[in-house]
């Protein structure tokens, strides 16, 4: 279990709503990742807020009395008295009951107003998405699929295994060597990943099949950083590239120059 799974669980685990297996998975996620744990504290607290904080008020005679005379007469039975709306029994009840309904509804708002919070933007889903597939290839020791410095290798080797062909750059002269490629299954789909080496750190350059419009990004010269990680953007060719590395910042823009100069993009 991985955090994206983690975050659909933790509401309902705040809630008490999960099951026995899935608690026993999230509980092995939980001892051991800081931040989903942190996740859930904020989400309880909030849950304890909304139930303890709330203010509830009870409708009033007066404004009981408005509502029934504006709505349609009810019909007169035989004895001339007009019967009781059936609606009416609502403001009959207790208030302890009352007071549960409307608590249930300001915390159903609130609980809908903190999911939209927590939402990721598709640039931070992204980013961690590609952080995510090159730290477990890093844990897997399992880097490339197709291990070569020759171009003339790595490109032909996807033929069959995606229904497009990434672009493949040699940029040994600038300082970044190719180590090869491997397959990935990113934001849905199976994508090319090209494994280039600084010095003693890999960058992971992610090809996907662009969305065929221009999104709003980071480009090469502004990185993102996540969890200690460089994250460049850019877009080229009706492709789409996510490049990640532990290298600094100024090397993965020097990267990127590089292989603007080999063909690679512009922005």
């Amino acid at each position: 279990m991985d955090c994206n799974e983690v975050c659909e669980l933790l509401p309902a685990c705040a809630d008490d709503e999960l099951g026995a297996a899935e608690s026993l998975r999230l509980e092995q996620h939980l001892a051991q990742c800081a931040a989903c744990s942190a996740e859930l504290g904020r989400l309880r607290a909030l849950r304890t807020a909304v139930r303890e904080g709330a203010t509830y008020h009870r409708a009033s005679p007066a404004l009981r009395a408005r509502i029934a005379a504006a709505l349609p007469a009810a019909g007169v039975p035989a004895g001339g008295e007009a019967s009781r709306p059936r609606w009416l029994e609502w403001f009959a009840w207790r208030p302890a009951v009352n007071a549960g309904l409307a608590a249930l509804t300001l915390a159903s708002m609130a609980f809908g107003l903190t999911l939209f919070m927590l939402q990721d933007s598709p640039q931070d889903a992204m980013a961690r998405e590609v952080v995510s597939s090159h730290v477990r290839a890093l844990i897997a020791d399992h880097a490339v699929d197709v291990a070569s410095t020759d171009r003339h290798t790595v490109k032909p080797w996807f033929n069959g295994r995606l229904d497009y062909a990434p672009p493949v750059h040699d940029m040994a002269a600038e300082g970044f060597p190719l180590v090869g490629g491997r397959l990935d299954y990113i934001h849905g789909q199976r994508v090319a990943v090209l494994v280039y080496r600084r010095n003693q750190h890999p960058i992971d350059v992610f090809v996907l099949r662009g969305a065929g419009t221009r999104r709003a990004a980071p480009d090469l010269d502004g990185a993102l950083t996540r969890q200690g990680y460089q994250i460049a953007y850019w877009q080229a060719g009706g492709m789409d590239y996510w490049a990640v590395t532990d290298a600094s910042a100024a090397d993965l823009q020097r990267f990127g120059k590089a292989w603007r100069m080999a063909g690679g993009s512009t922005q």
